[in-house]
């Protein structure tokens, strides 16, 4: 069995990734580490550099869970109409994006998205656009995926088992896939937080997919957690 991270050590290799990551513009945010569970506090200058410190922490070995507590101080201050028109012109630049099917509202700097889209990758990008355009402070998700294939919940749970069997980075021994109408339903253990992730991953990049629910807890499984960077 693998010698599990210490709070310090993880906290070092954080530090370290954040720094060498010429994407992240916020090196005066807080990280406290208790027992693998990571909480970031403080501020940085843009969503992308939040969202960038939650997915960075997400993939540090020894990490089981993130609590995100970073606000956005961005170093400039747009108004709302602004930053509307400039995700409905990103969403109409995007070859995943269809704006019209897209409502935005923005209030003080929170983008609001609703509406309706075919795939977890268009909402993925249409929130990707939204909180890369300057001056957005947070985004809120309501979009609802709709894809218009129907596919029968065997087929999705068959297609999600598959794909986690083949993913050489997971260990799927210990996970149990159900699925209700095009809802997926993880439940059982991982080795880690970043296997949790790669396996909502899966799921949610399964065709017939509306939504995902991730159950998994992380549990210690041995000498199986050892897998490929």
């Amino acid at each position: 069995m693998a010698m599990k991270e210490s709070d310090a050590q993880i906290k070092k290799d954080l530090l370290d990734t954040l720094e060498w990551d010429v994407r992240f513009n916020s090196p005066d945010i807080d990280i406290d580490i208790r027992d693998g569970h990571v909480i970031l506090t403080g501020n940085v200058v843009s969503l992308q550099d939040k969202a960038l410190a939650h997915r960075i922490a997400e993939r540090i070995k020894g990490v089981c869970d993130v609590t995100d507590e970073l606000k956005v101080t961005p170093g400039m201050s747009r108004r709302d109409e602004d930053i509307t028109n400039d995700i409905q012109e990103a969403l109409r630049r995007d070859i995943w994006g269809d704006e019209n099917r897209i409502s935005i509202v923005t209030n003080r700097g929170v983008a609001h998205l609703s509406g309706t889209v075919d795939t977890f990758a268009e909402r993925d990008a249409a929130v990707d656009d939204a909180w890369r355009t300057p001056g957005v402070q947070d985004v809120v998700d309501n979009l609802i995926v709709a894809p218009t294939v129907t596919r029968s919940d065997a087929d999705i749970a068959a297609d999600v088992h598959s794909d986690l069997i083949r993913n050489i980075r997971l260990d799927p021994s210990e996970i149990t896939v159900d699925v209700s109408g095009g809802m997926v339903f993880l439940h059982g253990s991982v080795a880690n937080y970043t296997q949790k992730w790669i396996a909502d991953d899966v799921a949610w990049w399964t065709p017939g997919v509306k939504d995902v629910i991730n159950e998994l807890i992380i549990e210690e499984h041995g000498p199986s957690q050892d897998l490929p960077e």
